[in-house]
């Protein structure tokens, strides 16, 4: 289908627009400037064809309904079509009546392609162009990834492919790998239905755990109770211990304040103003000493300094001449350099006039040629090259398509007729899957061998282990429900153990304390107890005995019994001394005593019942055991062995999985050893020698291999023919190039005659010639502008300098004729330091004046500030008593110390006072006083110590209850939080979702991927023999002959890729192409694929978007003889606004281009 006619009648900026494309033109070339509308032009093309969007960028001038396009086009069996299309919903098709036309009235020439595919297949840009030859280095130049991307448009397919099954094994693969989501989901599975059978509630387990914890609670509010109490009596004590040093304070601040009773009765107020009235009377000395002695610096400092009048009447006209000295100096430094630079100017001119020929320098600034006459010249001289250029070019690219002509003529003669190995590829069709078997049937045997030591590892790594999976059918083992039963009795009876555990210890913690205690009391000074009281009076009573007897019958007494009966009655009236005198030790003892006697009851209580739970439990293991006894297995504990039968259900069921397996490797041996017949027929016919020995495997190598080889072959042999038939049509084309670059040489030695006129040279001058003569031209006209300033400058240097000199001389006479003999630069400096030097102490004498005159003011005042200071101490002074208004400062410093020193006193007070009240919980000094006089500092920590004890045991009891509490409560909670069946049955339909996601998932990218493959793989087995002959062809074209054609290799795994015939022998892999050159490649592709679909169905009109857009000029030549190589079969049309490209087309294709102006 060829464009004949495009009507622009309303779209974007165009209004009525029209272009038309010549019929017999083999390449059509579409000129227009930047914002000519040149992307509006090539967007009504895919409108026209395909119909307008339901939003349009190109409706901005016209409103859509309005917007109209139309085109006369025929098809390639003679066939027109004039039609118009609108923008609407339906029936855009109409005539120029505005008639409907049917829609499916364009289906015959547009041959079934989509919007799609005409924008991606025949639409090609620079961006795109540039794109596609990158993605045949990102593909290493696979062979039907290249043609593929080349022919449809679609790029990145090895990168999609790659993605799509990378992204499939993430999901799963035969190998369980613990990254794959699939195994994930399964394993989490696993978990849920083993954690379903080993949660479970019940309702007995359930009220003995609520009656533990209600019964804690009970004793956690008795101990709260108890502790309550002791903690208020603490309170009152440590209140007491924390007054007792404050109460001391105050009356020793209360002693010292009654000791100042002879000060006179003050207020603060009063004592505050006092200091306040001595302060200033400081402050007023120290301010009129240093004020006298400012005064007598500054009168010094003034009279120092003389005043001098002189120079600063003139100030102005000195400092105007010195403003003018650099510019003086400056103007003798530049004027010798200005009058060299004149110099050397005058010397160029001369050098130019001599290169040009004229007589001299007035003859020259008059015979200045022309800016149009030097443009002329200019522009020829840039033809000449670009004439010498070309004719150099067309003279090496016909001798090497020469070459080339007779080297494919003899190879093709030499070659002699291949075999076609297209029967071969077709009779192996059938058997394309068999290589996935094979592997299949590899990995299946593989995978059961594994899975074989797998299983039977895993069972012997169970704890107890099982020697044969398989007889774990047979065993008669428990029950799931026996063994939670089991597990409930057991671990309530642990939990029961735990907890007389923990009694226990604290029992005997509580009394080795009390032990520890009584043994630390009795370590030092005896303890007065009753019963050593008693023993001694016993013992008295003893001695007195035999003394009472004797005095009763009237018998001596004898010495020693008296002494023994004296020594008997001190030691026991010592001992009640001692109790009375140390009673809170005595008292603490006699407690810890009955203390030690009730917790060592408690501590045999708790042994006794740690006894008995440990019988039962003892018990209940061998009812246990008993359990496990026909199954013949050691049982762990009751919670390993419910993990333990779920471990053994997982390998039943593995077990019967590998039985699947076992069956498909079957099925999967039984296809392969049905294609060995096919494959042994195939072996034959491809001309190999029979190998009984070589597995199906090798087999199918071999005969790949071969197949390969005779498709190499057969691939040479029509790409040798094609590159000949190209190799002919280049040396025709080259050779009409030649003979009109002859003519268009002979018209530009006409033109050059005429322009070197101008310039004064003869008929015989070449270019070079011409050309230095022209570049000593263009620098006259700067040369004499440059002389003619500097001769400017140097004349007004000289001039200021002569004012600045007699304006100089004036002033030194007139006010230094001392520096008459200075020059006049170093005159005016001196003048002006001197004028500063003078300013200076004129200034600086009228501020040491000022400052005088400030100090004899500061110096008054600071006197009379003195006085008033001293007269305001006096007056406060006479208020409170009239004789100490006349007293010595220091008498008066002393007192205003006293009474200071006793408000200070009388405020700590306060403060001591205020904290006590802080400190005495709000109640009042005498009771805390009274409570002091009840206790002694010794009796208050005697019975700290002994609240503390009493603190400790009831926190140790305390924990104890708590612990219990606690951990019943987080087995509640447990029960209560989700960690039952429930919980468990949800994990498990989660993970079978994600099982089922997992598997579709997988399916569809697998699917993806194969898909994808297989195009290229029959778009690479299809095309590539005859397209890639063409496209070399096309690449030898577009490369000027750098190129002979495309030659096809094979990498270490026998794919197939592309690489360029050198014309001088060798090969180039894509990688090792230039960009430019890679792009070359891409476009021969493209236009080999559509000259391909112009033979089988009928084409749409090729569009290219500034295409060359980075080639230079030579490749844009060879691009635009491509786009006309295929233009018998396909209409190619090239928007561009670059104006040489329209030259070159012209130029090379002459009338064969058609250029359209838009």
């Amino acid at each position: 289908m060829r464009l004949i006619h495009l009507a622009l009648e309303r779209y974007g900026a165009f209004t009525d627009r029209a272009l038309a494309f010549r019929p017999d033109a083999r390449l059509h070339v579409v000129l227009g400037a930047n914002e000519a509308g040149k992307s509006t032009a090539l967007a009504a093309v895919t409108d026209l064809l395909f119909g307008f969007g339901k939003t349009t960028p190109y409706a901005f001038q016209h409103d859509m309904p309005l917007l109209r396009l139309g085109a006369e086009i025929a098809a390639t069996d003679g066939r027109r079509l004039s039609f118009r299309r609108r923008k609407g919903n339906a029936r855009t098709l109409i005539d120029a009546a505005d008639a409907p036309i049917s829609d499916d009235a364009l289906a015959p020439f547009l041959g079934g392609i989509s919007r799609t595919v005409f924008c991606r297949a025949f639409g090609l840009d620079a961006a795109s162009l540039r794109a596609g030859g990158r993605e045949m280095v990102d593909v290493e130049g696979e062979v039907g990834a290249s043609l593929f991307a080349a022919g449809s448009g679609l790029r990145g397919l090895t990168e999609l492919q790659t993605t799509l099954e990378e992204e499939a094994d993430a999901i799963f693969a035969p190998r369980q790998a613990k990254h794959r989501t699939f195994y994930q989901a399964l394993e989490r599975h696993e978990t849920a239905r083993r954690a379903i059978r080993d949660t479970t509630l019940r309702s007995g387990d359930w009220r003995a755990l609520n009656d533990e914890i209600a019964a804690a609670a009970g004793q956690l509010d008795t101990l709260r109770a108890e502790q309550k109490d002791l903690a208020v009596a603490r309170a009152r004590l440590e209140r007491l211990k924390r007054v007792r040093p404050l109460l001391g304070e105050i009356d020793a601040l209360e002693q010292r304040i009654a000791a100042e009773d002879g000060l006179i009765d003050a207020d603060p107020v009063w004592i505050e103003r006092l200091g306040a009235a001595l302060e200033q009377c400081r402050i007023a000395d120290v301010e009129a000493e240093q004020a006298g002695s400012a005064l007598a610096r500054a009168r010094a400092e003034a009279e120092a300094v003389p005043v001098e009048p002189g120079l600063t009447l003139r100030a102005d006209a000195i400092l105007a001449a010195f403003s003018g000295t650099k510019e003086f100096e400056k103007g003798g430094t530049d004027l010798p350099r200005i009058e060299g630079d004149a110099h050397k100017v005058g010397l160029d001119l001369e050098r130019l006039r001599a290169r040009i020929g004229v007589a001299d320098l007035a003859a020259l600034e008059a015979n200045q040629p022309s800016d149009a006459a030097r443009a002329r010249i200019e522009r020829l001289i840039r033809e000449h090259r670009t004439l010498a250029a070309a004719e150099d070019q067309l003279a090496r690219d016909r001798t090497a398509a020469l070459a080339e002509r007779d080297r494919l003529a003899g190879e093709i003669e030499a070659a002699g007729a291949p075999r076609d190995p297209a029967p071969l590829r077709e009779a192996l069709k059938p058997l394309v899957r068999l290589r996935e078997r094979i592997d299949a049937h590899e990995t299946l045997e593989a995978a059961i061998r594994r899975e074989t030591v797998l299983l039977r590892n895993q069972a012997a790594r169970l704890v107890p282990p099982v020697a044969d999976s398989a007889a774990l059918v047979r065993m008669p083992l428990p029950s799931p429900e026996t063994v939670a039963a089991y597990r409930a009795l057991l671990d309530g009876k642990a939990r029961e153990r735990e907890r007389a555990t923990d009694q226990r210890d604290a029992a005997r913690r509580q009394a080795a304390a009390t032990r520890d205690r009584l043994c630390e009391r009795e370590a030092g000074r005896p303890i007065a107890t009753w019963e050593r009281i008693e023993a001694c009076r016993a013992t008295r009573d003893a001695a007195f005995a035999p003394l009472r007897d004797a005095l009763a019958v009237g018998r001596s007494i004898e010495p020693a019994s008296l002494a023994a009966y004296e020594r008997a009655l001190l030691d026991a009236d010592r001992l009640a001394d001692e109790r009375a005198s140390d009673a809170a030790r005595v008292a603490a003892h006699a407690a810890d005593r009955d203390r030690l006697a009730a917790e060592e009851a408690e501590l045999a209580a708790a042994e006794d019942n740690l006894a008995g739970i440990v019988a039962e439990i003892a018990e209940g293991e061998v009812a246990w055991r008993e359990a496990w006894r026909p199954a013949g297995v050691t049982p762990g504990s009751p919670a390993e062995m419910a993990a333990w039968l779920g471990e053994v259900e997982s390998l039943i069921e593995a077990e019967q999985r590998l039985a699947d397996q076992r069956i498909e490797r079957d099925r999967v041996a039984a296809v392969i050893e049905a294609a060995r017949a096919p494959i042994a027929d195939l072996w034959t016919r491809a001309g190999l020698e029979p190998e009984p020995d070589l597995d199906l495997g090798a087999r199918l190598d071999r005969f790949e291999a071969r197949v390969a080889t005779l498709t190499s072959r057969w691939e040479a042999s029509l790409q040798t023919g094609g590159l000949l038939h190209a190799a002919r049509a280049a040396v025709e084309r080259l050779e009409a190039a030649r003979v009109e670059a002859e003519g268009r040489r002979a018209v530009w030695q006409s033109d050059w005659l005429a322009a070197l006129q101008p310039l004064g040279l003869d008929a015989a001058s070449r270019p070079e010639e011409a050309e230095s003569a022209l570049e000593a031209w263009r620098a006259v006209p700067d040369r004499l502008t440059e002389r003619a300033a500097l001769d400017r400058r140097a004349a007004g240097i000289r001039r200021d300098r002569e004012a600045f000199r007699a304006n100089a001389a004036a002033l030194v006479e007139a006010l230094a004729p001392d520096l008459a003999d200075e020059s006049p630069a170093a005159a005016v400096r001196t003048l002006h330091a001197r004028l500063v030097a003078a300013q200076n102490r004129e200034a600086r004498r009228a501020d040491l004046d000022r400052r005088l005159e400030e100090a004899a003011v500061a110096s008054r005042a600071a006197t009379d500030g003195q006085a008033a200071a001293r007269a305001a101490l006096s007056r406060h002074l006479a208020g409170a008593r009239l004789e100490l208004a006349e007293a010595p400062m220091p008498e008066i410093e002393g007192l205003f110390g006293r009474l200071r020193a006793r408000e200070t006193l009388r405020a700590d007070l306060f403060r001591l006072r205020g904290t006590l009240a802080g400190a005495a919980d709000g109640l009042p000094e005498a009771e805390l006083r009274a409570g002091l006089e009840a206790f002694s500092p010794e009796a208050i920590e005697a019975e700290l110590a002994r609240l503390a004890l009493e603190a400790e045991e009831q926190e140790e009891r305390g924990r104890v209850i708590f612990a219990d509490r606690d951990r019943a409560e987080r087995r509640r909670a447990e029960l209560e939080g989700g960690t039952g069946a429930e919980l468990a049955l949800a994990e498990r339909k989660a993970a079978e979702a994600d099982l089922q996601g997992a598997a579709r998932s997988w399916a569809v990218l697998r699917l993806a991927g194969l898909m994808l493959g297989q195009a290229v793989a029959r778009h690479r087995a299809g095309q590539q023999d005859p397209l890639v002959a063409r496209a070399g062809a096309l690449f030898r074209s577009l490369t000027g002959g750098a190129f002979s054609g495309l030659a096809q290799t094979f990498d270490q795994d026998d794919t197939p890729k592309l690489a360029g015939q050198r014309a001088g022998g060798g090969q180039v892999g894509i990688e090792g192409m230039s960009e430019g050159t890679r792009d070359q490649l891409y476009l021969a592709l493209r236009l080999a694929y559509l000259e391909d679909y112009a033979a089988r169905a009928e084409p749409a009109p090729f569009i290219g978007d500034d295409l060359f857009s980075t080639f230079d000029e030579a490749r844009t030549g060879f691009g635009l003889d491509a786009l006309a190589e295929i233009g018998a079969a396909v209409q190619p049309i090239l928007f561009t606004h670059h104006r040489h490209v329209a030259d070159i087309a012209r130029a090379r294709l002459g009338d064969a281009v058609d250029i359209v102006a838009l």
